[in-house]
């Protein structure tokens, strides 16, 4: 997945300190906080001890990064075709199927074989596995859907963010919709939120009446969901008791009717809202703004500004993706962007993730734990000590980086 401009409409080194962490001498495996993002087809990785690694070398990863409930180490990852004109060894290995949809992924990121995915007709050649997404008239899949957002719920129900073909354009169109798929096996689903009319087939694909731009989002202790609308300026809540169980809960087509209602959460970040993670030191949530300002900001659980932690100025990048840690550490995604009267184009490796630490709920100035990403939009955390953590097999290269912006180093 490529964003020749980043869809909005509001008209808007490793650090000195590193992660807690200790190693376990007789398995080799790290202790402590691990942080996670994607860059460029591939998922990378901080590991407790500080060194960063490829997770999954380059094979499609693009967008969130979900780890599964259920102890086994697995996660999923949004993916599309890589093409060979993006230059990318992901490039050159085979199609995963359908064109559109999820991987999953072991606890070492090797691919299991499993994807996650709306069935429908639409396969790449020879193929007979067909998802709801059509190809674009040049037969593309990459244009007219794409997942970026994803989350887990307490009973392992996974949620996930097509953005329809809000790609490259300097409008949102209200394309977007949510899909719930339901464990086991993932495979049955439900379309819980999207376009009513128009489109393609019964699920109205690319039609209209859907979100404009959703983003990377979060559940809270109660299987609420909550997703940034960037497109609309907001984040919405999405009640537990609204949501299918089981897809017995659902209507005809996969199609929830209605669909559930979307609830306004937050009306103001003060800027456009790209991600949302729960903060557990504060009870309360950080909401990056991939334009605006604050860059970060903090809100309670009635979705109002609380100064219980002190939010992040807007400064030299433009966060997308947002986690925290269970110590209270925020990380963030720079997407990297440039923007004109035409609109907002990504930078070629100029994203990058920071980290930034709290005294006392004041925030230190955000450090940046890696530069020269190529369109990263999403950040994942995970403690050892709550879960078992992915962690990249013994002899993983380092994340693929390019030259930063303003020249020097990729990384520091």
């Amino acid at each position: 997945m490529r964003y020749g401009v980043v869809a909005i409409t509001l008209g808007y080194v490793v650090s000195a300190v590193l992660l807690a962490s200790c190693s376990d001498s007789s398995s080799g495996k790290q202790e402590g906080v691990f942080a996670y993002w994607d860059n460029n087809e591939e998922e990378d990785a901080l590991l407790p001890d500080g060194e960063l690694k490829q997770l999954v070398p380059p094979w499609d990863p693009n967008g969130q990064m979900c780890i599964f409930r259920d102890g086994s180490g697995r996660f999923a990852t949004p993916y599309d075709p890589t093409l060979p004109s993006q230059h990318n060894p992901g490039g050159l290995k085979p199609y995963h199927d359908p064109p559109i949809g999820l991987d999953v992924w072991d606890q070492h990121g090797n691919f299991t074989g499993q994807t996650i995915f709306v069935p429908g007709p639409y396969a790449l050649p020879g193929s007979t596995i067909g998802g709801d997404i059509p190809p674009d008239a040049t037969g593309n899949f990459n244009n007219d859907g794409t997942y970026t957002g994803c989350a887990f719920d307490s009973a392992g129900r996974l949620f996930a963010a097509d953005l329809g073909s809000a790609q490259g354009s300097s409008a949102s169109p209200d394309q977007g919709r949510i899909v719930e798929w339901f464990p086991p096996d993932y495979q049955s689903y439900c379309i819980i939120d999207g376009p009513t009319e128009g489109g393609v087939g019964p699920h109205h694909v690319d039609g209209t009446g859907g979100l404009r731009n959703p983003g990377i989002f979060a559940t809270d202790e109660s299987d609420n969901l909550y997703v940034p609308e960037s497109g609309n300026g907001r984040v919405l809540r999405y009640a537990a008791t609204a949501l299918p169980r089981s897809v017995a809960d659902c209507g005809p087509d996969g199609l929830l009717s209605p669909p559930a209602a979307r609830v306004p959460f937050i009306t103001g970040t003060g800027g456009v809202p790209g991600g949302i993670a729960r903060d557990p030191t504060c009870d309360c949530w950080a909401v990056s703004n991939i334009l605006g300002s604050p860059a970060v900001g903090f809100f309670d659980n009635d979705g109002q500004p609380t100064a219980v932690k002190g939010s992040i100025p807007a400064g030299p990048y433009n966060p997308f993706g947002v986690a925290v840690t269970p110590g209270g550490d925020l990380f963030f995604v720079d997407i990297s962007l440039s923007c004109d009267a035409n609109g907002c184009n990504t930078v070629d490796y100029g994203g990058g993730v920071f980290r930034v630490t709290f005294q006392g709920g004041v925030p230190s100035a955000p450090q940046r734990i890696i530069g020269g990403l190529d369109f990263p939009t999403s950040v994942t955390v995970c403690d050892s000590s709550q879960q078992l953590c992915p962690e990249p097999p013994a002899g993983a290269a380092p994340p693929d980086t390019g030259p930063a912006p303003g020249g020097g180093g990729s990384q520091g």
